[in-house]
């Protein structure tokens, strides 16, 4: 490299090139004090103790910045301030991972590892339970994929931000933003929506909601639906948080008869209009009981059977392993 090219790097602080200047310059005899060597340098006190304290540093914190200009007094500040501030042991623990696979970040990345900032993103990947490999092979074109695959970029240094993700996978930094807020509302819910329809139409009303709610009064009326239920569709949540579900004294009377001919079944009630709106939570449970009056005698018997008698048990398991 030039002389012009290490004055290049002087001026961004560099801690290895101020290092080797001021090194230099006492050899040379041109300073025999750090505070001889501050004008020169174009450099504060601060500045260069930190430089020169790069030495002391971890080489596994050291060698993860991809390039060494990255190096800078400020990072080595930040650096030294976490490990004294959470420990060495955890600091060494937070790039283990990032050593281990022999990853190279960018002086943001380095310094957001160090400090712990990719902790909410493991956690985030570890409570919906997706593997890497599927989280990149996924179509990013749901809150759940995008959400994963940003925090999964977190994790791994690709992106400290929205808009580093934004820029990398060329989604706007809104999408970015929206689906890593409603993956995180969604999982806080007492009862979810399924995730087939949790869209960013679905999504962005539930964070409108809980926007003018608060996450209080949000969480108490999903709790008012029916007790014992986890999962509801996504119409049925947003009616109960918008105020609008049925609730069982809004229906004094509610019976269903049999049609005209074989294929029609007949619900009254006293607000139809109410309860239609629940249209496909009735589907799905009628859809549940059919599933079990369809099961053949012959079924029935053999479970009863097997159930009851050990016997039984024992020789159909072993036929079954022939």
């Amino acid at each position: 490299m030039t002389p012009d090219g290490l004055l290049r790097q002087l001026r961004k602080r560099n801690c290895f090139i101020i290092a080797h200047y001021y090194k230099d310059g006492l050899i040379k005899g041109k300073w025999t004090t750090q505070k001889g060597a501050l004008a020169a340098l174009g450099v504060s006190q601060a500045e260069l103790s930190l430089a020169l304290n790069v030495a002391a540093l971890p080489a596994g914190v050291i060698g993860l910045f991809e390039s060494p200009t990255g190096v800078t007094p400020y990072s080595v500040r930040v650096i030294r301030e976490v490990i004294a501030r959470d420990g060495l042991q955890t600091v060494l623990q937070r790039i283990g991972e990032h050593v281990a696979a022999g990853r190279k970040l960018s002086a943001r990345a380095v310094l957001a590892t160090i400090k712990g900032q990719g902790s909410v993103s493991r956690r985030a990947l570890r409570c919906f339970g997706n593997p890497e490999n599927k989280v990149l092979k996924k179509t990013l074109d749901s809150p759940r994929n995008i959400s994963d695959r940003y925090h999964l970029g977190v994790t791994r240094g690709e992106w400290t931000s929205y808009s580093g993700c934004a820029r990398a996978l060329d989604i706007s930094r809104k999408n970015i933003r929206d689906a890593v807020h409603i993956m995180a509302l969604w999982g806080s819910l007492p009862v979810r929506i399924s995730e087939a329809e949790l869209t960013f139409t679905v999504g962005r009303k539930l964070l409108a909601l809980d926007k003018e709610l608060g996450r209080q009064v949000l969480f108490q009326r999903v709790r008012s639906l029916s007790p014992g239920v986890r999962e509801a569709t996504a119409e049925t949540v947003l009616r109960e948080l918008n105020g609008q579900n049925v609730h069982p004294s809004d229906l004094s009377r509610i019976r269903i008869r049999k049609g005209r001919g074989t294929r029609r079944l007949i619900i009254e009630c006293s607000d139809a209009g109410a309860l239609f709106g629940y249209r496909r939570d009735l589907e799905r449970a009628m859809r549940s009981v059919m599933k079990k009056v369809s099961v053949s005698p012959e079924y029935i018997e053999v479970e009863r059977l097997i159930s009851n008698d050990p016997s039984f048990k024992a020789v159909f398991l072993q036929g079954s392993t022939r």
